[in-house]
């Protein structure tokens, strides 16, 4: 499941990140259903831990914001992917 989240999300990168006046920012509802799905799945396999409240922190924030938001999103589905690889 982690891989097909990372998957999306690189995929969402692409298609939901817009140009702003002072750099990119990302939204729109495929965006919003990625971040929902990663919600899920991070409280349902890693309840309680660091990692995950400091998903659910980024996420809080992501959507029309920087991309700054999904940076620290991917990258901790990336390394829960490599760490459990």
């Amino acid at each position: 499941m982690l891989e097909k989240l990372i998957q999306e999300g690189e995929h969402v990168r692409q298609t939901c990140a817009h140009d702003g006046m002072v750099g990119q920012f990302m939204s729109g509802e495929d965006y919003e259903k990625w971040i929902a799905k990663c919600i899920l799945f991070m409280e349902r396999t890693y309840p309680k831990e660091t990692l995950t409240q400091r998903f659910l922190d980024a996420s809080k924030n992501a959507v029309g914001h920087s991309v700054s938001h999904y940076d620290t999103m991917i990258g901790i589905l990336k390394a829960l992917h490599e760490y459990e690889g």
